[in-house]
Order: structure tokens, then sequence, then C-alpha cells
């Protein structure tokens, strides 16, 4: 044994350099690997399949007439439903900044965007059946809000 290998022993077992045995670097390749694909897919336009009609839904799902009307009702009270309950955490995550309690805000508010985009939903339902058409864009639900 040198001494220029005694000193890298003796370096070794004072300062302990060894970044690859910190980590298990194999784990971390693959999983930013994964990570980027995943953040890809997100950003990747999905392919369009085969397009359907909304009379040929409604004659898949063998609904009536009057189930359209008791859906259509039942969608935007839901709507509506969730809309109060979006207007009610509003105020309790107003109080909350107000009173400086910002976890209670933070909280609130998370849960008004949660309701919000649950209201949508129902009510773009809604919408896609008084259109009597699959497929509407926000331009067009947001149209016809308007309206």
């Amino acid at each position: 044994m040198g001494i220029w290998s005694g000193i890298k022993k003796g370096l070794d077992f004072v300062f302990y350099i060894r970044p690859k045995q910190w980590f298990n670097w194999d784990f971390m390749k693959s999983s930013t690997s994964e990570t980027i694909e995943i953040v890809k897919n997100i950003y990747r336009a999905p392919q369009k399949g085969s397009t359907e009609t909304f009379f040929q839904a409604i004659e898949r799902h063998r609904l009536s007439v009057q189930d359209l009307h008791n859906l259509r009702s039942r969608f935007f009270y839901i709507s509506l439903f969730f809309f109060v309950l979006a207007i009610g955490m509003s105020i309790y995550a107003l109080t909350g900044f107000l009173e400086e309690n910002y976890l209670q805000f933070l909280g609130s508010a998370s849960l008004v965007f949660f309701l919000l985009a649950q209201s949508f939903r129902y009510h773009f339902w809604y919408f896609q059946i008084v259109q009597k058409r699959l497929g509407c864009s926000f331009r067009e639900w947001f149209n016809f809000l308007i309206s």
C-alpha cells in the first residue's frame, strides 16, 4: 500500500464522499424519465375516436323524452345546488381572510373552486341536453349562459 492510497483511504473515511451511494441513482433516473413521460402525456392532444351524435346516444342508452326532461331538470338543480354551496363557502373563505386565518381561507377557497367546477360540469350537461347536441364548446356554453 502506497502513501497516496493510504491518504485516499483516510480522506474517504473522514469525508465519506460517495454520491452514488447516498441515493439510488438508477431509481432517480427511472423515476425522472417516468415523470417526464407523464408531463408529456398531459400536453398531448387526445386522438379523436368515432363521434356519436346526441340521438345515437339516446338510442344507445334507451332514453325516452320524459327521461331526458327529468335528466335536464335534475342536472339544472344539482348545478344550482353546487353554485349556492360555492357562494356560501366563498363567504366563509372571506371571513377567514378578514380574520387573518389564512389556512381557513386556503382550504375554503379550494373547496369553492371544487364546487364551482362541479356546478359547471352539471350545467354543461344540462346545456347539451337543451341544445340536443354533444361535443359543445366552452364558448357556446358561455354564450348560452349570457343570453
